[in-house]
């Protein structure tokens, strides 16, 4: 399929710090649009005393010119457009250019990759949410000449509905959320029953998440230079060395100004990271916007109510740095891809469950099988004494499950 050839058009406040943090926006915003089928044949960075003004006349005639010159039927705005906004460039641009925003774009992608209902309906629910107030009297959005960026997903098939029918479905949306909702609510508490430390990572989207999770499973994952390829987590019980069981779940990727509307239709999926003991905050440490990666986290998690949680940064795709490189004192420096110093990460791990598992002797009988069924599936065995009546064992278990070994407990040595 031919991809289409895509405008980009940003604001930034003036001095050369601001330009130079705009034009890094717009490298991942072309990041985005190659995800989404878009070829970026032009960036558009105009610097404004206010840049929530929104482009002039001027520029917008500007863009028209180059729309015409490049052939590019696609203008992309790294700011939302609001609907008066989105009104105004399509009445300069024309009829034949398709205006879409950045979220637009993010909603587009996630459409792609959404593979379980779940996601699917969060989906379709982001896009009507986003779409409705951008529609007509007509039912229709100014200015979406054509298909390709930003017309694809659930959605998407409800623009020619009028808008109470538009209101009604996302209604119906909300509510299928708040039951799968609840059913993941009874996963968890299941969960607790075998309760074991959980472990989720977030972190920007395309830093090498997908890669660290195969590592640390062992489990084939969808790794490659995608981005939010992880809009359906899966939990997977793994064993970290010198710990103990633990689950461990990967999230979405994020990226900066992730816009409100998505994270509030992926609160559900969200959910794992407020619920996680340790969140695995990893970052690309060889590129140069390592310091916006960890600003978007940092919005991520404080409008989530997670920024409490204990967290270890996982300073990924090391091996590209220069050897003489200085490791982090904040974090752990890995290469997923190599598997290089997992030992340091695992460490890491431990440390930070430390309040989460306790170690003491106990005794089971060997006639008594319920015990060690459950001593197997939940404990580590750090030592074992084995007698004529059953075996004396020193065990490494979550604090919580002492209560259920109760029977078999003795005094600590």
């Amino acid at each position: 399929m031919q991809s289409e050839r895509v405008i980009l058009v940003g604001t930034s406040e003036k001095g050369e710090a601001a330009r130079i943090r705009g034009l890094q926006e717009l490298d991942e915003l072309a990041l985005l649009v190659a995800q989404a089928g878009g070829d970026v044949t032009y960036k558009y960075l105009q610097s404004r005393d206010n840049p929530d003004d929104g482009l002039g006349p001027g520029a917008l005639h500007e863009i028209a010119a180059k729309v015409e010159e490049l052939q590019s039927p696609v203008v992309v705005s790294n700011d939302d457009l609001a609907p008066s906004r989105l009104h105004q460039w399509a009445r300069i641009l024309g009829p034949d250019v398709r205006i879409i925003d950045r979220t637009q774009v993010i909603l587009d992608i996630f459409a792609q990759r959404a593979q379980s209902r779940e996601g699917r309906i969060q989906v379709e629910l982001a896009q009507l949410k986003y779409l409705l107030p951008r529609l007509r009297q007509s039912g229709r959005t100014p200015s979406r000449a054509g298909a390709g960026i930003g017309t694809r997903g659930p959605g998407e098939t409800h623009l020619e509905m009028d808008r109470r029918k538009i209101r009604t479905r996302i209604k119906n949306l909300e509510e299928s959320i708040a039951i799968l909702q609840r059913e993941r609510t009874a996963r968890r508490r299941r969960r607790q029953y075998h309760r074991v430390p959980l472990i989720t990572m977030v972190g920007y989207t395309n830093v090498g998440k997908s890669t660290l999770f195969e590592r640390m499973t062992r489990r084939a994952q969808l790794a490659q230079d995608a981005l939010f390829v992880t809009l359906d987590p899966s939990v997977h019980r793994i064993l970290i060395p010198g710990t103990g069981p633990a689950l461990l779940t990967d999230t979405v990727g994020f990226v900066q100004r992730l816009p409100h509307t998505l994270v509030a239709a992926f609160r559900a999926t969200l959910d794992e990271v407020v619920e996680a003991d340790v969140l695995l905050e990893v970052l690309d440490a060889s590129v140069p916007t390592l310091d916006q990666q960890q600003d978007a986290i940092e919005q991520v998690l404080e409008e989530i109510g997670a920024q409490h949680i204990k967290r270890i940064k996982v300073y990924n795709q090391w091996d590209k740095l220069p050897p003489d490189t200085s490791k982090p004192q904040d974090g752990v420096a890995i290469s997923a891809r190599y598997d290089t110093n997992f030992s340091d990460l695992y460490t890491a791990i431990g440390r930070a469950l430390t309040d989460f598992y306790v170690e003491r002797w106990i005794f089971v009988r060997w006639d008594d099988v319920l015990k060690w069924q459950r001593i197997y599936q939940d404990v580590q065995i750090v030592q074992r004494q084995d007698t004529e009546d059953g075996a004396r064992l020193l065990v490494r278990a979550p604090s919580h499950l002492l209560p259920l070994l109760s029977g078999a407990m003795e005094e600590s040595p």
